[in-house]
């Protein structure tokens, strides 16, 4: 099992949490709150003309809504609650020079520090692609050996820089004629496998960054039936290798905005038949062809039709927009809220669709083999609240305890028969004290605990 500590945003607490270290275990998280707003009323979701102040839109959802960071980012943790570097984290952003002593990390640490702060998942883009890196790796004269060197080490950089980071894109847009990343010679080329250099990028990923869920990203996929046959070839390849982790999907408009709803469920069946969660990344709808003033009715139309799809599907785990803010976007009509601050009538559609379509008990996938698991809560460490998830494959009587480290209960969070399913429960440690404690399920015969840590 792979560890990772979360810490989250008074460092007065480290000192108790060194004491801990020892005999807690953690794991990968499922599940996304804002501990900072997640307490804020929920009650006003009308579109009120004015500004949006909260909650962020899947605070407490077992699917997370995040976006890509930067400087010009307003509010941020207003909207959402998870955070990807939006041109930070790329290698040709950090690295305009061969000497690594002149790298730029300041983008990247300041998304990294926002969502460790503040306990959100920090997802980061991207460590190999081919539109954007820095011209000497591959115009300097470096020969193969050098350049695989070069990405090894920046590849090594992040994983030791950045060491709780929860997810990494580790390969951007493989796909031929999409941005593969030139210097993929290097890499070992298309070899026996024909995705060998991507097979190396996952491998030195899994070496560096032990903790951090790996996923393969790329552009035009569930809108297309041949494109979705083709990623499927490199998402086996490294499954099979035990190398992914989950499933990257950009979501731009110029994907979506046409695309039949029906051909998009099918290709995101066929991705989650692999068992891989899948991950919407880069998502943004406004003017059709993104001509023109933007139009707020053709924006909410094209949410109001594109959104659900996504977001009700049972394999999609998260989805990640790609800019929010009037001027500081990539496809200039896709903003929600406008240089004023000024929320947009699709903003307001999106926060009331997701406060009545709350994701807890999640439907299942024909031909995806369910398995009974208790999955790690999150977050963790927490205080007061954090979620537990569990998935159970027949009807049984299920309980759920939690118990200190002597054995005793200190709280029963489900006990009652349930059909087969996901569930997300919440459980809440206000009266408690700071420690370890321990958390079962019982569903049939089946049983698993786990530890979670209260830190006050």
């Amino acid at each position: 099992m792979r560890h990772v500590l979360r810490l989250i945003a008074d460092r007065r607490i480290l000192a108790g949490i060194a004491l801990l270290i020892g005999i807690f275990e953690t794991g990968n998280a499922q599940y996304f709150t804002n501990a900072r707003i997640e307490n804020s009323s929920t009650s006003m979701l009308v579109d009120t003309g004015t500004v949006w102040r909260g909650p962020a839109f899947a605070a407490g959802q077992s699917k997370f809504i995040g976006c890509a960071y930067s400087n010009q980012s307003t509010a941020f943790l207003n909207y959402w609650n998870q955070i990807t570097p939006e041109n930070g984290g790329k290698f040709g952003s950090v690295a305009s020079s061969s000497d690594s002593s002149q790298w730029n990390w300041s983008g990247l640490d300041a998304a990294y520090t926002l969502a460790v702060n503040y306990g959100v998942p920090f997802k980061d883009h991207c460590l190999v692609w081919g539109s954007q890196q820095p011209a000497w790796i591959t115009g300097s004269g470096l020969d193969s050996a050098q350049q695989a060197n070069a990405i090894e080490k920046w590849i090594r950089m992040v994983g030791r820089r950045y060491p709780m980071t929860d997810m990494v894109d580790v390969v951007n847009e493989p796909l031929p004629g999409h941005n593969p990343a030139p210097y993929a010679p290097a890499l070992g080329g298309a070899g026996a496998t024909g995705w060998d250099w991507v097979i190396w990028a996952f491998q030195k990923a899994r070496l560096y960054l032990p903790d951090t869920k790996l996923i393969l990203n790329e552009y035009g996929i569930i809108n297309s039936n041949s494109a979705t046959t083709s990623y499927l070839q490199i998402i086996n390849l490294l499954k099979n290798r035990n190398l992914i982790d989950g499933i990257g999907v950009q979501g731009h408009r110029f994907e979506l905005e046409s695309a039949d709803t029906s051909v998009l469920r099918s290709n995101l069946d066929r991705l989650a038949a692999t068992g891989l969660p899948i991950y919407i990344s880069e998502f943004d709808l406004g003017n059709l062809g993104n001509t023109g003033t933007p139009d707020d009715n053709q924006q909410l139309q094209l949410y109001q039709k594109i959104f659900p799809v996504l977001w009700k599907h049972p394999g999609v785990k998260g989805i990640t927009f790609w800019g929010y803010v009037q001027g500081s976007i990539w496809q200039s009509s896709c903003y929600l809220v406008r240089s004023n601050g000024i929320a947009r009538p699709a903003l307001f559609w999106l926060a009331q669709y997701i406060k009545d379509n709350p994701m807890g008990v999640e439907e299942t996938i024909a031909g995806v083999p369910f398995h009974d698991q208790l999955e790690q809560n999150f977050p963790n460490p927490f205080n007061p609240s954090t979620t537990i998830r569990y998935t159970i494959t027949t009807t049984s009587n299920v309980t759920l305890k939690v118990f200190d480290m002597l054995g005793r209960e200190v709280q029963t969070l489900v006990n009652s028969i349930q059909a087969p399913g996901r569930f997300t429960v919440l459980f809440n440690g206000h009266n408690l004290a700071s420690g370890v404690y321990v958390y079962q399920l019982n569903a049939g015969p089946f049983t698993e605990t786990k530890k979670l840590l209260l830190v006050k």
